[in-house]
């Protein structure tokens, strides 16, 4: 696409153009312009027409603006971010397939399991990191290059209504949800508009997969749908820890395949069961294709593995919700060594926090984990279920990283997890120092 593609597709006037630049990239942060990229600067707590100059002195090729503005390769807009929308629509009508994913928990392990399978049969373009939202939907739509024959959209939601917005946007071929749990409770108000709103993403697809547990919520908008689970059409059973990652066994109708994937997650299958339905929809064998994630790499912070000495680290702080947590929880119990569970608060609950939390703990207390070490405010519930109970210790990051140390000869595994907003990698990061 080159710029004055641009001004006619966003029915904007060009300021002081020279040069008809091509523009392979559209970038909202100035930071990671470059030449060929073009700056879309949104108004969020900050305005990012303050930083138009910062983008142009980085080589981009040109910027948006609502402002009038005079420096070179601009072009305004009444609006930039529905401008955006309009690039991520006009992107999207050349990409031959798009599957939307959508869940409480587990759509970004879907969406790069989906990613890593599928990139062997199609030229892929998939959501980077968590780019779900209102902005990073439209943005990753409006950066599919122009080979792009398959697109994996991650759709967060954290109300009623947010889903099919995006769907407008994203209009889906097969609609995917992962699971549905209390995250978000806070903004969906109740755990009856968490079902509706994660439900929106059949709506506008034609094809549905969704686990089998949740199929009696959705049956009367259900299309052509597959159902994965232990009672699914696609069978998941007999998931368990091992010390090569996580086993499990996937099959469908007359095919099986027992499949060890080196990460340690029990949760993982129930997404592999997701990217298995994805393939039948797209006429693909969904079995044997699946033999592709035998070589999986996890990203960092979703249950990735580091060794700390003699410490075996599972990062999976990247965030954490009910359903997320107790999946860890069940992940840790498994692995024969000495366990150690590093918890921080989960956000976003609202007025559920405290019963949420207390219902970790008392998860906490069916297994053989050895030492607990939480950190928040909303632990604190987790740590009065605990007492006198489990061995657990209520402490800054620092003094958690401290205490684990002291356990090194013990050779422990020690998972860390808790919402975004906790930071608790930084927690890993004491560690290593």
């Amino acid at each position: 696409m080159r710029l004055f593609e641009v001004v006619d597709l966003v029915e904007g006037k060009p300021i002081n153009i020279s040069k008809d630049e091509e523009i392979k990239e559209f970038v909202i942060d100035s930071r990671i312009a470059k030449k060929n990229s073009l700056f879309i600067p949104l108004k969020g707590s900050r305005d990012g027409h303050d930083f138009i100059e910062d983008a142009l002195k980085n080589q981009a090729s040109g910027y948006l603006t609502q402002k009038p503005l005079n420096y070179p390769n601009g072009i305004l807009v009444n609006d930039t971010y529905q401008a955006l929308k309009k690039i991520a629509k006009e992107k999207r009508k050349n990409i031959k397939t798009v599957v939307g994913i959508t869940g409480s928990s587990g759509k970004t392990s879907t969406k790069e399991l989906t990613k890593f399978v599928l990139s062997v049969f199609f030229n892929v373009h998939a959501t980077s990191g968590n780019y779900n939202n209102e902005i990073g939907v439209p943005l990753t739509l409006a950066n599919t290059s122009e080979d792009t024959d398959l697109a994996i959209i991650e759709m967060g939601a954290g109300k009623v209504g947010d889903i099919d917005y995006l769907n407008d946007i994203v209009n889906p071929d097969i609609g995917v949800l992962v699971s549905v749990g209390e995250a978000h409770i806070e903004k969906f108000g109740s755990f009856e508009n968490i079902v509706k709103g994660k439900g929106e993403i059949f709506n506008k697809a034609f094809y549905h997969v969704l686990p089998f547990n949740l199929l009696h919520y959705y049956k009367d908008k259900l299309k052509n749908f597959i159902t994965f689970g232990e009672d699914g059409d696609i069978k998941v059973f007999d998931v368990k820890i091992t010390s090569q990652g996580t086993y499990g066994v996937v099959a469908y109708k007359n095919d099986q395949l027992e499949l060890t994937i080196p990460i340690f997650n029990k949760g993982v299958f129930k997404n592999v069961g997701a990217v298995a339905g994805i393939l039948y929809h797209l006429g693909l064998d969904p079995i044997k294709s699946l033999e592709i994630l035998r070589d999986f790499k996890q990203p960092e912070g979703r249950g990735s593995i580091l060794k700390v000495g003699s410490i075996t680290v599972i990062d999976d702080s990247y965030n954490a919700n009910p359903l997320s947590v107790k999946n860890a929880i069940e992940t840790l119990n498994e692995i024969p060594t000495v366990k150690v569970l590093v918890l921080g608060d989960m956000l976003e609950l609202g007025q559920f926090s405290e019963k949420l939390h207390r219902e970790i703990a008392r998860e906490i207390l069916k297994t053989d984990i050895d030492y607990v070490f939480l950190y928040g405010e909303e632990t604190k519930y987790i740590l009065q279920e605990l007492k006198d109970k489990k061995f657990v210790l209520h402490t800054t990051k620092e003094n958690i990283a401290k205490e684990i140390k002291k356990l090194e000869k013990l050779n422990p595994t020690v998972l860390v997890k808790g919402s975004r907003g906790m930071k608790m990698e930084e927690v890993i990061e004491y560690l290593k120092n």
